[in-house]
């Protein structure tokens, strides 16, 4: 009887944990739709943004002057990652930590900026240098950007770092977070940045067309080449947050069904072999009691 009580006790929890990875993998799901949206909505604008400043850098008699669209020797790399605050979501965050130590060298004068919890302990635990972390709350709100871009414009203009790039996992299908690194600054090349978006919202490149309009910049190209580099790091930074947001929601919604399945499937081999013993001792009991009678 005492394996009994133990299968049952056993039997008691699991059904109890599968209870609460469900709720998890609900909760997850409700987001994960939530931040596929709003991952999807900002492609369009990024692609627009990406043309406008194509378009303008095509002009014979313009040229985007600004320490964001020059190149300079890169004396430290500057490599943002994007992570999680909270695990329980796959093999995301350790995916990404391997394609780091697969890209980026160590003997290379690299610096680190994460964002969220995971990605800075996985970066210490690494030994990699880390100069500054960022949280960004579920609701991914443009507001909470402006920490993270202040941050990164100032270490770019006083030469903390020569260049920028992002590590994060892409966001393909509900099934598929792909790790990958996006280059960010100096920004040289919007034709290499339209394809990449283009492929990512399944659109032909030809279909875009250049603008052969006559442009005229106004106030002065001065001031719009300032605010278009803004809002290009920004809207980049931003774009890339989303995606990582649909990731680990859908990678969380994939992990919590995994471990909702695998409960209930461990809680029917444990019912099956408890029935078995019941069954056992009652026919022991039957035959006790059989001989018993037969002895009287």
């Amino acid at each position: 009887m005492k394996g009994i009580k133990e299968i049952r006790s056993r039997m008691k929890a699991i059904l109890n944990t599968a209870k609460i990875t469900r709720a998890m993998q609900l909760v997850a799901s409700s987001k994960m739709k939530k931040a596929q949206q709003l991952a999807l909505l900002s492609r369009p604008y990024m692609l627009l943004l990406t043309e406008i400043a194509e378009n303008l850098s095509n002009l014979g008699s313009v040229k985007l002057y600004h320490p964001f669209f020059e190149r300079r020797e890169v004396k430290a790399r500057g490599i943002i990652v994007i992570g999680t605050d909270r695990g329980l979501c796959g093999a995301l965050n350790q995916n990404i930590l391997r394609f780091i130590n697969a890209n980026v060298p160590r003997d290379e004068n690299v610096k680190f900026i994460t964002v969220g919890k995971k990605a800075m302990q996985l970066i210490s635990m690494a030994k990699r240098t880390i100069i500054a972390n960022f949280n960004v709350s579920d609701r991914t709100e443009y507001c909470e950007l402006a920490p993270i871009v202040e941050f990164l414009k100032n270490a770019y203009l006083t030469n903390e770092i020569d260049s920028l790039e992002i590590i994060f996992a892409q966001y393909v299908n509900p099934l598929i977070q792909e790790p990958v690194s996006q280059h960010i600054l100096p920004m040289l090349d919007f034709q290499n940045e339209l394809e990449r978006l283009c492929k990512s919202m399944h659109i032909d490149l030809s279909e875009i067309l250049p603008d052969q309009r006559p442009m005229i910049v106004e106030p002065n190209i001065s001031s719009v080449v300032a605010m278009l580099s803004q809002m290009f790091l920004s809207q980049n930074i931003y774009r890339v947050i989303l995606e990582a947001k649909a990731s680990e929601h859908s990678s969380r919604t994939i992990a919590m069904k995994g471990a909702t399945d695998n409960a209930e499937a461990l809680s029917k081999e444990l019912s099956l072999e408890y029935n078995k013993l019941r069954q056992a001792a009652i026919t022991n009991e039957i035959v006790e009691i059989s001989a018993a009678t037969q002895s009287l």
